[in-house]
């Protein structure tokens, strides 16, 4: 369980990576737009990973155990 929320705390930094582009491809507004829509979308993405991996990993106490 502690292995999903290692996993979970490191795919937060990478949400910018994923839904940038997924914005750029499914809207058909200005660039700026797009980019900001990815932003604000990786930004609730990660707020919401980050509670999950917290929560898994303080569960007992930091660490395996």
């Amino acid at each position: 369980m502690d292995l999903i929320g290692y996993i979970l705390w490191f795919a937060m930094f990478a949400t910018p990576i994923l839904t940038i582009p997924l914005a750029w491809r499914l809207m058909d507004k200005k660039k700026i737009y797009r980019i900001i829509l990815g932003l604000l979308f990786a930004l609730l993405l990660s707020f919401f990973l980050y509670h999950i991996s917290l929560g898994i990993i303080f569960r007992d106490g930091m660490g395996p155990g």
